[in-house]
């Protein structure tokens, strides 16, 4: 994996530089390319730990802010089995940008979720993420690297 990142990497940035295309095709491309995030919201929403992980690569690996980097799907389920028990919910995603080239893909995106704060109240986060995807023998988007941060004050 640690040398597939830079080059899907390069590939997402190669991306940028082309031309847009018509807006229809950006549109049907952001579209397809976030789904992977809005599936994602609607497993962690259901509280489904497993059904969140199975939207990722079996070698997928996030990097959550402050946090060591997660490697592989069951890691990855095991890692949002703990942030659901912990409070982690009612989230929303946006799709800000997203191309592809090929197999491979990239989403930006903004976040909302709550969780617990350490007196237990309900706290309401924001922030940004980039997900770098890849499609999948049956023709849907798998996150590859993931990685988010908090939204600037």
């Amino acid at each position: 994996m640690k040398t597939a990142l830079p080059f899907v990497l390069a590939i997402a940035l190669a991306s940028c530089s082309g031309s847009a295309g018509s807006a229809r095709e950006a549109s049907v491309t952001m579209l397809e390319l976030g789904q992977m995030n809005r599936d994602f919201v609607a497993a962690l929403n259901a509280g489904d730990a497993a059904k969140a992980a199975a939207l990722y690569a079996e070698d997928a690996v996030v990097i959550p802010p402050g946090e060591a980097m997660v490697r592989g799907r069951a890691n990855i389920e095991a890692y949002w089995k703990s942030a659901i028990e912990a409070g982690a919910g009612n989230a929303t995603v946006e799709t800000i940008d997203a191309q592809s080239s090929g197999s491979l893909g990239y989403e930006i995106g903004s976040f909302t979720l709550t969780s617990k704060g350490p007196d237990g109240k309900p706290v309401k986060e924001s922030g940004r993420y980039i997900e770098l995807l890849k499609k999948g023998p049956d023709g849907r988007w798998y996150s590859t690297a993931g990685i988010w941060n908090e939204a600037p004050k």
